[in-house]
């Protein structure tokens, strides 16, 4: 029987997800949307999660804020639910919902797609035959590119730390998904984190700019330039530029995650050195190279089409979970806070100025 499913929130990721319902009525079966803007059955995502609908699973995709009460709701219902990333802006609420997961026995499943990707499934399947031998370190680049960075985390939702959280939850959460995975049950001993705010901020604006792109800006060539938008300058962004941060684990690999917000190429770069030899992982591509033996190389799907096929793996994967009737649903969000755990640990070491042990 198909999995009754209600959507909260009909943006680009919930219509991503009813479009994987609309191509697969034999898996999922939409009884419901919710959205403010009254593209949906209802306007208030409490509705749609009312008894009378009995629905199976709630996907989860409105603003970060919301992220934390919607789950918990649709925990406390008796649902599955599947929640965009991040689960919780603070890390009280990323365990609130542990607890929950762990009371109530249902599935908390992040929003992560690149797991479920051939590529990074490759990437994982390589890593755990030994073929490189013993991880010694792991080098991971997430270039956000001036024009996403711009759009989003100075002009848009989440320019703002405090009211969406920090960027290297709000953007790279994917990336420290990743690394946990990678790191497997590995014990995290330290974090330290280095990255700061100087480019978008009042004093840099160009001579002649106004508050808004337009006719009246003066600025000239401005790379930035958005005719009707806010000046980048001037729109309060506190999120970061750059941020560098080291993750140490107990008798595991060093990892070296890079964020880099102003780039003229998107993407994410991965470099792994083992002890037998070393893997690179760009956008499309995997290519391992044992020592003293030739390249071999893995073309993908590339992750700006439909995050590398990951959307659609994602939902197969919660599919055959739920269909399944297997008992993971206390490791899988183990995974996810985890990840968001690197995310806080991070944030905070780049705050104080010190190294992390834990929070």
């Amino acid at each position: 029987m198909p999995i009754r499913t209600v959507i909260l929130g009909n943006g680009g990721r919930g219509k991503v997800y009813s479009d994987y319902i609309k191509r697969h009525p034999e898996q999922f079966e939409l009884i419901g949307v919710a959205d403010i803007d009254g593209s949906g059955d209802f306007t208030d995502w409490r509705d749609a999660l009312s008894k009378r609908l009995r629905a199976e699973l709630a996907i989860i995709a409105l603003p970060d804020r919301l992220h934390y009460a919607a789950g918990k709701l649709a925990l406390k219902k008796g649902m599955h639910v599947l929640l965009e990333k991040p689960i919780g802006c603070s890390w009280d609420e990323c365990r609130g919902l542990l607890a929950l997961v762990e009371r109530t026995g249902k599935y908390l499943i992040p929003g992560y797609v690149l797991r479920h990707t051939d590529q990074y499934r490759k990437v994982k399947e390589i890593l755990e035959a030994g073929t490189i031998g013993e991880v010694l370190s792991i080098h991971h680049l997430n270039a956000v590119s001036y024009p996403k960075t711009v759009q989003a985390f100075c002009r848009g939702q989440w320019s703002k730390t405090d009211e969406s959280g920090p960027m290297i939850l709000t953007k790279c959460s994917h990336d420290l998904d990743l690394i946990a995975w990678w790191l497997g049950d590995k014990k995290v001993l330290r974090v330290v984190s280095m990255g700061a705010t100087k480019l978008f901020k009042p004093d840099n604006a160009p001579e002649g700019s106004a508050e808004t792109c337009g006719k009246n800006c003066r600025a000239g060539d401005c790379v930035f330039r958005d005719d009707g938008e806010k000046c980048v300058y001037k729109c309060g962004a506190d999120v970061v530029n750059y941020q560098s941060t080291l993750i140490e684990s107990e008798d595991g690999p060093l990892v070296n995650f890079e964020l880099e917000a102003i780039t003229a190429r998107r993407g994410r770069f991965t470099r792994f050195f083992g002890t037998k030899g070393t893997m690179l992982v760009d956008e499309g591509l995997v290519r391992v190279r044992e020592f003293g033996k030739d390249e071999v190389s893995y073309s993908f799907q590339a992750e700006t089409d439909a995050h590398g096929g990951g959307d659609d793996g994602l939902m197969q994967f919660i599919y055959e979970e739920l269909s399944s009737g297997r008992n993971r649903a206390k490791e899988i969000v183990n995974e996810t806070v985890r990840s968001h755990y690197l995310a806080f640990m991070a944030e905070l070491s780049r705050r104080i100025h010190k190294v992390v042990c834990k929070l």
